[in-house]
């Protein structure tokens, strides 16, 4: 079987990467951090919903695109390597979330409702809203994005998924983050309006599959940052790149990704068939694969661009950080090993 994304969407893909290099995003968390505001680019999201890339799921009828979830994984990708300061992942996730509410539907594709996650890793408890009534109460932390966010997908004690509206009843206090392209929040929610949407570990799955693509473009921006420097930094006459201890490095990093790839393209396909057991063990897949290797490319690119990559003016340290974030958000390589172990053994 092929794995692989068609012209069209290849040229989709191609198209938003084009919208993120019109708002280049490490220039702007730089001032986000030194200002102490707020990471969001406002700029960026009101282009992106002037394109309906935040409705890129949803039907024409609602304003959206009407494309698949194949789609998702491609404009995930490009956020995560473009280190995009907006919520469009979990924005888009929400947008799945949101079939029975064509009213909701259409405020999201117009960029006017954008989304947040705070779900378990596998086989973990994390802090659960209760829901009486439609209602949830209850404390959720750390939630990327929650200073922004106008929903929160997340879950309860229960292992029951639900989208929760924080446009009313809700606090919200900032938290420190290692992350500087998402600011993290803890919310604390009072009878806020919640929508059920079963059970959670097919959402989790989903969320894991999109962060999966998330990392591995960052991956590959890290690849291409340092093979970029490796090109332009001199050393005893020649390019850093011509020696081999260099050319190793890269060269492994560049297999390990194209690994990852492979992983996530199954995501990808899992994400599009919607079989619960086959989503399961590819968002495992996906999920571990891609979180090892954005870390370890995050690193190498560190260590290529030397003395550099730990000054305030490189990109590599933001992926670092972004990476380390991203691990946490769902649990780590090695929980969503041990679940896949376990349920292989089961």
């Amino acid at each position: 079987m092929e794995f692989a994304y068609s012209a069209a969407q290849t040229a989709l893909a191609a198209d938003i990467a084009a919208l993120f290099d019109q708002h280049p995003a490490p220039r702007r968390l730089r001032a986000y951090a030194d200002a102490g505001a707020v990471a969001f680019d406002a700029e960026l999201w009101q282009a992106l919903a002037e394109q309906r890339w935040p409705g890129l799921a949803l039907p024409a009828s609602d304003g959206g695109r009407g494309l698949g979830a194949e789609e998702l994984t491609l404009a995930a990708y490009e956020a995560g390597r473009a280190l995009a300061p907006v919520p469009l992942a979990a924005t888009l996730l929400a947008g799945e979330a949101l079939a029975a509410q064509p009213a909701l539907r259409q405020t999201l594709a117009a960029g006017a409702l954008r989304a947040a996650l705070c779900l378990p890793a596998p086989g973990c408890a994390v802090p659960a809203v209760s829901v009486s009534a439609g209602r949830a109460s209850g404390a959720l932390a750390p939630v990327p994005d929650g200073l922004i966010a106008d929903v929160v997908l997340c879950a309860d004690a229960a292992g029951n998924a639900w989208l929760v509206d924080l446009r009313g009843a809700a606090q919200r206090r900032p938290l420190a983050t290692l992350d500087l392209a998402h600011t993290a929040a803890q919310i604390v929610l009072d009878g806020a309006p919640a929508i059920a949407l079963g059970p959670v570990d097919g959402w989790r799955d989903r969320a894991a599959i999109l962060h999966a693509f998330e990392q591995l473009g960052g991956a590959q921006r890290c690849l291409d940052l340092a093979v970029a420097y490796a090109k332009e930094r001199y050393a005893f006459g020649q390019p850093i790149g011509a020696f081999q201890a260099v050319k190793h490095k890269l060269a492994a990093l560049h297999v390990e990704i194209e690994l990852a790839r492979a992983n996530a393209y199954f995501g990808a396909y899992a994400l599009a068939e919607s079989t619960p057991a086959l989503l399961a063990e590819a968002a495992a897949l996906a999920r571990a694969s891609a979180t090892d290797t954005y870390l370890l490319a995050a690193q190498e690119s560190l260590h290529v661009h030397g003395a550099v990559g730990f000054t305030w003016a490189c990109e590599a340290h933001l992926h670092l950080r972004r990476a380390r974030a991203l691990e946490a958000a769902l649990g780590s390589a090695a929980q969503w090993r041990a679940w896949l172990i376990g349920t292989a053994a089961a």
